[in-house]
């Protein structure tokens, strides 16, 4: 039988332009990889259809070993500050084998 491992899933809700940053935040970070998917729906900041280049929101899920979880939040909180629409949220997650997702930090992605 496999065993779970604990693991936490940042999801971050946020305009398509963000994208390549987001990505190459959480490589720099020490992701092994990244979902992104599609998303509609209305909030605060107004109802996104994704019927218009200008109007497409994402999905962005990445899955991490607890440790680096914190890093990742400073970098959003940054870009929220910058005054990015970001909606994130952190879960606990259970995953079948886990060194797929304990990428080994290299120097240059420690800062």
């Amino acid at each position: 039988m496999q065993r779970l491992f604990p693991q936490k899933l940042l999801t971050i809700i946020t305009m398509d332009t963000l994208e390549d940053t987001l990505a190459e935040m959480v490589r720099r970070r020490g992701a092994s990889g990244y979902t992104i998917v599609e998303a509609r729906g209305a909030g605060s900041s107004g109802e996104v259809s994704g019927e218009l280049d200008v109007d497409t929101s994402i999905k962005f899920h990445v899955i991490v070993p607890a440790g680096r979880m914190s890093s990742m939040l400073d970098d959003l909180e940054e870009l929220l500050r910058a005054g990015n629409h970001i909606t994130a949220f952190v879960s606990d997650v259970a995953v079948l084998g886990s060194e797929k997702f304990e990428k080994p930090l290299v120097e240059s992605e420690m800062r």
